[in-house]
């Protein structure tokens, strides 16, 4: 797909440099995120990639008929032009990779020979984790009829199959994108013939200004923690009726919370220096099996108000000795998978006891996080 070039402002060609260029990638995504009219996510690392998410479609979460009353104006939306009710996710770069001979190609106005751009690793990145952030916010521990048309993590092939537009913008490096801006560049969009299809189920409210703060906070605890997004595969994976795959990643992100709570507490009183205690710990978590490691920081780490109940540790044990048969192909003496002796209801309760668990830990994590910056200011 051609880049299109276009110009924001009066400038001269023979003037321009690197700073005047800025890449925006636009992927219409094959959901709805309840992200309002125009919602900006910058990324927490890197000051030269932002997200813009846009909707046609605004439905504000007024009243406990919301719900309903976004239900049927989806249904008359989808019957006049059902991609109005598709997400438009807008990543601009301030850094774009440009090809050999494309910058003197844009200064000499030869736009033809602009090609495609290449989306970055912090692009398609940060999407995710503002899905991964969606799904969290909106939805909490139990994500509700996840399938085809519901809001998912992406792959990067999923997401360059759904690029509908590239520009590269040129612009004074003064110029700021923001809601101008982007809905000047929106108006161009929407009067290009781009071809798309696709259906969308689910929930259309838009979120509370107190949520959409939940998703830019939730951003960097996503970038900062890989168990986030395990624990929201975890459950999509559960709703898809997938429970081998879900009390799997379900495990994962367990061990991940409670190894990133554990490090944080052992970090507190130790005495030398941070790589002795790397080494320290990593050994620790590595040759320590997690069944009893996990026992041991519930009752000597977690305070009496945290701790869980007798029922919910041993119902997270139960799943992670199931998670163990998974993982190890254990057999009996007559052949027989271990697995195949737990029944679905088994399975179901020991994912039900390590997500629990697991939000014990999360909770923990988070605690500690907050009260390291407060440390540190």
């Amino acid at each position: 797909m051609q880049r299109k070039v276009i110009h924001l402002g009066d400038h001269q060609l023979s003037t321009l440099t690197l700073a005047h260029v800025r890449s925006v990638t636009l992927v219409r995504l094959p959901f709805h995120l309840s992200t309002g009219g125009l919602f900006r996510v910058p990324d927490p690392d890197d000051s030269s990639i932002e997200l813009w998410l846009r909707n046609k479609v605004v439905n504000p979460s007024d009243g406990q008929d919301a719900g309903i009353k976004g239900a049927f104006r989806a249904m008359e939306i989808a019957r006049e032009n059902p991609d109005d009710l598709l997400t438009d996710a807008l990543i601009v770069n301030r850094s774009p990779n440009l090809r050999d001979g494309e910058f003197e190609a844009v200064k000499e106005g030869n736009n033809n020979k602009v090609g495609p751009a290449s989306l970055s690793n912090s692009g398609y990145d940060l999407l995710n984790e503002v899905i991964a952030a969606h799904l969290m916010v909106r939805l909490g521990p139990y994500v509700a009829g996840l399938g085809h048309g519901w809001p998912r993590m992406l792959t990067k092939h999923e997401i360059y199959a759904e690029i509908l537009l590239e520009i590269l913008l040129v612009a004074d490096p003064s110029v700021v994108i923001d809601d101008t801006a982007i809905n000047s560049l929106l108006q161009y969009v929407d009067n290009e013939p781009l071809g798309h299809s696709g259906s969308m189920t689910g929930d259309i409210v838009d979120y509370t200004p107190d949520q959409l703060e939940e998703i830019r906070l939730a951003v960097p605890k996503i970038r900062a923690h890989a168990f986030y997004e395990l624990k929201v595969n975890a459950i999509a994976a559960m709703l898809r009726g997938d429970s081998i795959v879900a009390i799997v990643l379900a495990c994962a992100s367990l061990e991940g919370a409670h190894g990133a709570f554990l490090t944080s507490e052992l970090e507190r009183d130790f005495v030398g220096d941070a790589s002795a205690f790397n080494r320290y710990v990593s050994g620790l978590l590595r040759e320590q099996g997690f069944y009893s490691l996990v026992q041991l920081s519930v009752n000597q780490f977690l305070s009496h108000s945290e701790r869980p109940s007798k029922e919910i540790l041993d119902s997270c044990l139960e799943g992670v000795t199931i998670r163990n048969a998974i993982m190890h192909a254990g057999r009996r003496k007559s052949g027989n998978y271990k697995l195949r002796e737990y029944t679905s209801s088994q399975v179901n309760n020991g994912y039900k006891g390590i997500m629990a668990l697991y939000r014990t830990f999360e909770a923990a994590v988070e605690r500690n996080d907050v009260s390291n910056d407060l440390e540190n200011v």
